[in-house]
């Protein structure tokens, strides 16, 4: 499908060349639900999240998933040849066939399903991400407050609570962070939310409008304005600002 931008689900600006965080949504009739932890990788600008960093709660996240391949509570349209292996890219192979709903029809078809309910994946600019999780106040960070009877969730890191600790403050700053500021959790290109992706190619001009708008939207909030310069710094590295 060529080059395509994607846009931080918080604040608008691309996530190309920068760093991505993802949140793995599962969709239900009343919304996204959050099922994963934070995952680190970077956005090729074609669709794709690569690079992803292992880390207790990916490890935890691509066993589970795959235990769900093998006994049919997942199941993939196409792609998933290949994944009881043991390599470096095992979790970029998993992830692959979530990210492949945005390949289908339009950005529109999910391929991969759990219990019968599709899943997809939020982005979040990562100098984002590390602002409202590092800056942020948030109350207890535990499975019950970030995902609340949610069985899935549960059944991944219920037993590990303790290996995945960091992971789990980050994202529960991340939880408050989009319930106090009226947003929700989405997929890019799903149009009803704040700062949806039209799928358009990265324009430099453009991002720098995106970024001038987010300060405004969140000129009273040290964290993101923080991490918006983090972000203009990280693209003026890499020779795009």
């Amino acid at each position: 499908m060529g080059f395509s931008d994607c846009k931080c689900m918080l604040t608008g600006v691309s996530i190309d060349f920068i760093g991505t965080m993802a949140v793995i949504l599962r969709c239900t009739p009343s919304g996204y639900e959050p099922v994963s932890l934070g995952i680190s990788g970077d956005y090729d600008g074609a669709g794709h999240l690569d690079g992803l960093r292992a880390d207790p709660g990916t490890e935890l996240l691509y066993d589970h998933l795959k235990r769900c391949l093998r006994n049919g509570r997942l199941v993939a349209t196409y792609g998933d040849d290949g994944l009881d292996t043991d390599d470096d890219y095992r979790l970029d192979r998993m992830i692959g066939l979530i990210e492949n709903y945005w390949m289908e029809d339009g950005y529109q078809q999910p391929t991969v399903a759990l219990d019968g309910a599709p899943l997809v994946y939020a982005t979040i600019a990562r100098p984002i991400w590390d602002a409202i999780a590092t800056t942020a106040s948030s109350g207890p960070a535990t499975l019950h407050t970030i995902f609340g009877d949610h069985p899935i969730p549960h059944e991944i890191f219920g037993a590990h609570e303790a290996e995945v600790d960091v992971q789990l403050r980050e994202l529960a700053r991340i939880v408050d962070f989009v319930s106090a500021h009226g947003l929700r959790w989405a997929q890019p290109f799903d149009p009803d939310q704040r700062y949806p992706t039209d799928g358009d190619q990265r324009d430099t001009d453009v991002n720098n409008e995106r970024v001038a708008q987010a300060r405004l939207d969140y000129r009273d909030n040290p964290a993101v304005l923080a991490g918006l310069d983090a972000y203009v710094e990280r693209l003026k590295e890499e020779g795009l600002a």
